[in-house]
């Protein structure tokens, strides 16, 4: 949100810390995402430099061993990670999806025994929802829960797909049906009859880990269910659902702002003559754009997460359309982007290449485009309806 007035709603402590998180982006991440892309792998020292630097826990509680940051400092780090590398933005969003979920709906023995280490780093989690034949249909899953006779523990059978970080994830939050009932249930790695199927070439996002999970009579205890059966889908999922669109929302800025920076300075010194690039019309015009979303993006985030913040009623809205909004742009500006660069925007040396491939995945992780219009248009016309009264 630098550089523009975004950067005037900050506080001086958030825009310190955005400072260090774009430092820490510019050594440690933009010279190394192109060959964590091409190796499609994150090197285990990067994630426990994000460990190190409490980022992994940054909006648990203190009492947790968190950091307690505000929603809006969460942002500005999501937005730091993403101008660098959406693979590693991703572990982010999903620790904090798992995190947050059990921060709000576990028990009190939960909350002790797995925030910590989620917060140090010292425990990777995954959000084991999406199935191969149920992905935004969260009501066709099939993944199954079956109680003991003695009630004490549950076997689990069913698989998942494009589960993020679940190539190194350590725990599992696994949704799905106990009684017909939905349902969440922490589930370690190391339990016996979870086998981990890694997925590769994806068109982008390749360094973030994604598998499939195959459960065969995997036995958890009881004691692992996160919530009542019958609200796994209605109470507990959305709450991950929600931080992981504040995340993408904000990631996705920070690739916007990417293509953007990319852009005006290749504009700036790439000669057609006697004239540089950014002397022609047509080039403007597609910057102009690219800027222009760029500081909209940034007030929407900005005020989604100051939302979350104030616990609104609204945040929830304001978060959907951060998303939904910058999420497009994304897509928008990385075409541009490379069509700016010409052939060299097409090789992966140019990093506007890999912003082109990750910035599609943005639309439809933490549910579609298309999902977050149907619910905004029914939102807005629920207001029309109220204005009308």
């Amino acid at each position: 949100m630098d550089k523009s007035r975004g950067q005037q709603l900050l506080t001086d402590a958030q825009k310190g810390r955005h400072e260090e998180f774009k430092s820490f982006v510019r050594l440690d991440v933009e010279p190394f995402a192109e060959q964590w892309d091409r190796e499609q792998r994150l090197p285990e020292s990067v994630i426990a430099t994000l460990a190190k630097r409490g980022y992994l826990g940054c909006s648990l509680p203190r009492e947790y061993d968190g950091q307690g940051w505000d929603t809006v400092t969460f942002g500005l780090l999501n937005e730091a990670l993403g101008r660098g590398s959406s693979a590693l933005t991703d572990v982010v969003t999903v620790q904090s999806m798992v995190s947050m979920v059990l921060l709000k709906w576990g028990t009190t023995e939960q909350k002790r025994k797995w925030l910590p280490p989620l917060a140090k780093g010292e425990m990777i989690g995954a959000f084991a929802l999406t199935e191969p034949d149920a992905g935004s249909a969260l009501q066709s899953l099939t993944t199954e829960f079956t109680p003991n006779s003695k009630g004490d523990c549950l076997l689990l059978n069913g698989h998942k797909k494009w589960i993020s970080c679940a190539q190194f994830a350590e725990v599992f939050l696994v949704f799905g049906k106990l009684d017909q009932r939905p349902a969440a249930c922490l589930v370690p790695r190391d339990t016996p009859g979870l086998h981990v199927e890694p997925i590769s070439d994806l068109m982008g996002f390749r360094a973030a880990g994604l598998a499939q999970l195959h459960f065969q009579d995997v036995e958890v205890p009881s004691a692992n269910l996160v919530g009542k059966p019958g609200f796994a889908l209605s109470h507990v999922a959305p709450v991950g659902l929600h931080y992981g669109r504040i995340s993408t929302a904000c990631s996705a800025l920070g690739l916007l702002r990417g293509c953007f920076e990319e852009s005006i300075a290749y504009a700036g010194t790439r000669k057609i003559g006697d004239k540089t690039l950014g002397d022609m019309g047509m080039i403007r015009s597609l910057i102009a754009r690219m800027g222009t979303d760029l500081e909209a993006g940034s007030l929407l985030c900005h005020n989604a997460c100051r939302a979350e913040d104030g616990h609104l009623p609204e945040a929830f809205e304001k978060t959907l359309m951060a998303k939904y909004f910058t999420s497009r742009a994304a897509v928008r500006a990385a075409s541009d982007a490379v069509q700016i660069r010409g052939a060299s925007g097409c090789h992966a040396s140019s990093p506007v290449s890999r912003y082109y491939r990750d910035a599609k995945i943005m639309e439809i992780i933490e549910c579609t485009t298309q999902i977050h219009e149907d619910i905004l248009g029914n939102i807005f016309v629920d207001q029309a309806g109220r204005f009308g009264k």
